[in-house]
């Protein structure tokens, strides 16, 4: 499997399934380096299943998935009935220090709000001073900056979806993968979101792997999107290709508001 010098992850004929149920089939995946990647795609469609696996915390059944030049001496992980699970095999620590993921619920550690993004840091061999520093920074451009002393149990849904954008600003991964980011968020935590994000692109040079069903939100920041139908990639094209001149039909369908059946 080969993958272009501008692909930081590749995936190739990728399958998961829940028993007999198979979740994604065929999974071909192109993520280009410093790019927002969308995943479009309906409830129950394998969306959050596969930003489990491109984010290592799950392992599929079958295809590889490349990951290029992140860290040296892991590039490509090949699926198959003994392949340990990438979250339990210490040879790919390095890359999933690389990578941040933030799923709907965000998890959320006992311990002050501050903490929650300093830990991370400080694991990293930073010094406790410095690691408030650039936390406090984070929370601050998160816009939780008041919340930093108090118990990180205190945070509403949509302040806990921001201290995961403040964990990503403050770790600066090459890797940001998030599950459905704007689920909880109000009109003004969003337009807050989406600019961190495009932050994080421009200014820091991150690559993002959102999935979401919000189509607006997709057209707001997405480079590119994949549509993702009953576990298969429909679709994947350049924002602007994607919606005004879509090739499939069922994509049409779905950017038009209809219903798939």
């Amino acid at each position: 499997m080969s993958v272009t010098s501008t692909d930081l992850i590749t995936a190739r004929n990728v399958r998961k399934r829940f028993g007999a149920r198979e979740v994604l089939g065929d999974i071909d995946l192109s993520v280009p380096a410093g790019s927002i990647t969308v995943i479009l795609g309906t409830n129950g469609a394998g969306k959050t299943t596969l930003l489990r696996i491109l984010g290592l915390l799950e392992p599929a059944d079958e295809g590889a998935v490349a990951y290029d030049g992140i860290v040296p001496g892991v590039s490509t992980i090949t699926y198959g009935a003994s392949t340990r699970s990438p979250a339990q095999d210490q040879r790919y620590l390095p890359l999933r220090r690389q990578m941040l993921l933030a799923f709907q619920h965000p998890a959320v550690f006992s311990g002050s709000v501050l903490s929650n993004v300093t830990y991370g840091l400080q694991l990293r061999g930073m010094s406790r001073a410095e690691a408030e520093e650039r936390s406090m920074s984070a929370l601050r451009d998160a816009g939780i900056v008041e919340r930093a002393r108090q118990h990180a149990s205190s945070l509403s849904g949509g302040e806990a979806a921001r201290l995961s954008v403040a964990r990503a600003l403050a770790l600066q991964p090459r890797l940001l993968f998030l599950d459905e980011p704007s689920a909880s968020l109000d009109p003004y935590g969003t337009k807050l979101l989406e600019d961190l994000l495009l932050h994080m692109r421009d200014d820091l040079g991150m690559t993002a792997v959102i999935v979401t069903q919000d189509i607006f939100e997709a057209r707001r920041v997405a480079d590119q999107v994949a549509f993702l139908h009953e576990g298969r990639i429909i679709e994947q094209a350049p924002r602007d290709a994607f919606f005004n001149e879509p090739r499939d039909d069922r994509t049409r369908r779905f950017v038009a508001g209809e219903l798939l059946v």
